[in-house]
């Protein structure tokens, strides 16, 4: 299986997080490869069978670049995910990350993740490597 990961990352901790994810998807044997939303273009992506979506929440939302990316996004009828850091749960930017994918004829393979961030330019909460690699499990199968 490939997979593409898509990120935006403020401060370092989304970028923590997809690295640590793209270390458990090739140990399970699957290319992988990442790609920031501020050194690609949405028509540069490769062609996958899985792709994932990650941003910081900036006021309850993905941030703006990750935002145009997603609107900008030609892939159609391809399987993806979502995941977000976040200080706050009730946070609504998977909801319209998915929002915009969905508009865009993508289709949601599995549950979204929101990692918790303590502190705006704080570290990640204890477990969130185990939380990515349940979050793995559940789309590598």
């Amino acid at each position: 299986m490939k997979v593409c990961i898509v990120y935006d990352s403020k401060y370092g901790n989304g970028k923590k997080c997809v690295e640590y994810l793209q270390d458990i998807i090739a140990a399970k044997n699957h290319d992988v490869e990442i790609f920031s939303v501020h050194e690609t273009k949405p028509s540069s992506l490769p062609k996958a069978d899985y792709y994932i979506f990650s941003s910081p929440t900036h006021i309850g939302s993905p941030t703006g670049k990750m935002k145009r990316f997603l609107k900008k996004l030609s892939i159609e009828q391809a399987n993806y995910t979502l995941m977000t850091t976040c200080m706050d749960f009730k946070t609504k930017a998977l909801q319209k990350m998915e929002k915009i994918l969905q508009n865009k004829g993508m289709i949601k393979a599995s549950e979204g993740i929101k990692i918790k961030v303590n502190g705006m330019k704080g570290s990640l909460e204890e477990g969130y490597k185990q939380k990515l690699e349940e979050f793995a499990d559940i789309f590598i199968k």
